[in-house]
C-alpha cells in the first residue's frame, strides 16, 4: 500500500482504476475500505483512477490523540501530499461526511488543483463554533466507553434501518476504529468553514448530495443555488448514513457531473 508523510503523519492510501483522477475521502468513524464495501469502487473504477485516502486517524494513517493534529490546514495538506506523490495536478473530489468537509476545503484553498466536488453528507461548509453539547458528550463518551459509544446510540436511532443504511461490514470497521483519535478529530469537525461572502464566489463546481431525512428544509438546495455552479441531489426516505452509502441512486449522476465539469475546466 502506498503512503505518504504529511507533516510527519503518515498517510496511507489505494490506487484503482483507469481514467480521469478522482480522490475518495472517506467519512468520520470508517475507513478507505467503506468505499469498496458499498460498492463505489467496483462502479467508478472503469473510468476513474481513484485514489482513496484513509485520513489520519483512520484505518492504516497514523492516528495522532491530539486534536490540533486534525486542523483543515492540516488535513488538506494530507490530500495535496498524496495527490503529489501520484502525480495529480488536477483531480475531482468525493467526499463522504467529514470526507466532503475536507474536500470543501481542500477545494477552497487549492482551486486550481480541484476540478470538481461531489459531497454527501456534507452540503454547508460554513464554519461552526465546535462541537454542540451533544457532540461534547459524544467525545466524552468514546473517550471512555470507546466506539460502541458511537454504534449504540445509532441502533437505537435507526431501529429497523440500521443495518439497511448501515450495514455490516462498516458498522465492524467502525467498532475497530481508534477512538481517541476519533475523539480529537471530531473536535475540530467543521471548526474551519467557508464564510457567506465566499460561498458567493466559491470557485469550484460542486454536486451536494443528501436524504430527504437528514435534510428536511432542504438546505442543500440552498447553498447549491448559492455558489456558482452548484447542484443538489435529494435522495427520498434516506438519512445520513443511507444516503452516503446509496451508490446505485449516487453514482450514476455523480458520474455525468464529473465527467461534464472535467471536461469543462
Amino acid at each position: 500500500m502506498p503512503e505518504v508523510s504529511s507533516g510527519g503523519v503518515r498517510i496511507r492510501y489505494d490506487v484503482v482504476g483507469e481514467g480521469r483522477p478522482l480522490v475518495l475521502l472517506h467519512g468520520w468513524g470508517v475507513d478507505r475500505s467503506s468505499w469498496a464495501d458499498v460498492g463505489y469502487v467496483d462502479s467508478l473504477r472503469s473510468d476513474h483512477r481513484l485514489v482513496i485516502i484513509d485520513l489520519r486517524g483512520s484505518g492504516a494513517s497514523d492516528k495522532p490523540h491530539e486534536a490540533d493534529a486534525y486542523t483543515a490546514d492540516h488535513l488538506t495538506a494530507d490530500v495535496l501530499a498524496v495527490a503529489d506523490a501520484e502525480g495529480l495536478d488536477r483531480f475531482a473530489l468525493w467526499g463522504h461526511s467529514w470526507g466532503g468537509w475536507i474536500s470543501w476545503m481542500t477545494a477552497a484553498a487549492h482551486p486550481a488543483r480541484v476540478a470538481t466536488l461531489v459531497t454527501w453528507g456534507a452540503w454547508d461548509p460554513r464554519p461552526e463554533d465546535g462541537p454542540t453539547e451533544d457532540g461534547q458528550k459524544l467525545i466524552s463518551a468514546l473517550r471512555q466507553e470507546g466506539m460502541s459509544a458511537l454504534v449504540e446510540p445509532m441502533r437505537k436511532e435507526l431501529g429497523e434501518r440500521f443495518d439497511r443504511e448501515f450495514p455490516p461490514a462498516l458498522q465492524a470497521v467502525t467498532l475497530r476504529a481508534d477512538p481517541q483519535a476519533l475523539a480529537a478529530a471530531y473536535s475540530m469537525m467543521w471548526v474551519d468553514g467557508i464564510s457567506d461572502a465566499d460561498l458567493g464566489s466559491f470557485p469550484v463546481s460542486a454536486l451536494l448530495i443528501a436524504g430527504e431525512l437528514e435534510d428536511p428544509d432542504d438546505d442543500a438546495a440552498k447553498i447549491a443555488a448559492t455558489i456558482p455552479n452548484g447542484e443538489r441531489l435529494r435522495l427520498p426516505g434516506l438519512g445520513h448514513e443511507g444516503t452516503c452509502n446509496a451508490s446505485s441512486l449516487t453514482v450514476p449522476i455523480a458520474r455525468a457531473f464529473l465527467d461534464r465539469w472535467f471536461a469543462t475546466t
